[in-house]
């Protein structure tokens, strides 16, 4: 029989480097709370530093259960007139 696992798929761009990575979980709450975690350590502007944040959890056959992207959003300058 085969084991059943989850992976967690994580980038994060910061300052022209990217941190990238794949955790392995026993459970799908496993995987979501790193999930969770991880978006909630980088992406939505809680680290001021990073400017994207892509996360995804696929399981033992591939099938994308969750995923999100968040990119920080860069306001246009005010025109000075």
């Amino acid at each position: 029989m085969e084991e059943i696992k989850f992976f967690m798929h994580r980038i994060k761009h910061t300052s022209d480097v990217y941190d990238k990575g794949i955790e392995v979980k026993d459970t799908l709450d496993a995987a979501k709370q790193s999930y969770h975690a991880y978006l909630g350590a980088y992406a939505y502007e809680h680290d001021a530093n990073t400017d994207l944040v892509s996360v995804f959890i696929s399981d033992i056959n591939g099938t994308i259960l969750m995923a999100e992207t968040w990119k920080k959003t860069v306001e246009p300058e005010p025109n000075a007139e």
